[in-house]
C-alpha cells in the first residue's frame, strides 16, 4: 500500500531540567507580605480621600443647582416649583394727630 501523506517526522523535544525555586526566608516572606499590605492600605486611604472629595463636590453642585432653580422659579415656571411672588406690605399708620377740617385758616 502506498502512503498519501508523508509520515510525520518525529522531532526530538528537549525538555529543560526542572529547577526548584529557592525558598524564601521568613524575613523575605515578611517583607513581601508587609509591602503588599502597606500598598493596599495606601490605596484604600487614597480611595477614601477621593470619595470624600467627590462627595463634597457633589454636595456643592447640588446646592448650587438648587439655589439656581429657586432663584429662577421666582421669575419663570420651573416644573411645578414656582413659589408665590413676595408681596411687601407697607405698614400704614394714622398720623399722630388728626388734622382739623380746615386747618388753622385765618379768617378774612
Amino acid at each position: 500500500m502506498r502512503q498519501i501523506w508523508p509520515a510525520a517526522k518525529q522531532q526530538k523535544i528537549e525538555t529543560t531540567a526542572y529547577i526548584e525555586p529557592h525558598r524564601l526566608t521568613f524575613v523575605e516572606q515578611w517583607g513581601y507580605l508587609s509591602d503588599t499590605i502597606k500598598g493596599a492600605l495606601s490605596r484604600a486611604e487614597e480611595a477614601t480621600r477621593c470619595h470624600t472629595s467627590a462627595a463634597l463636590q457633589l454636595d456643592l453642585a447640588q446646592y448650587a443647582l438648587t439655589s439656581l432653580v429657586d432663584e429662577l422659579s421666582a421669575v419663570m415656571d420651573v416644573g411645578g416649583r414656582r413659589r408665590p411672588a413676595t408681596v411687601h406690605m407697607l405698614d400704614l399708620q394714622p398720623p399722630p394727630f388728626a388734622p382739623r377740617p380746615f386747618g388753622d385758616a385765618i379768617a378774612a
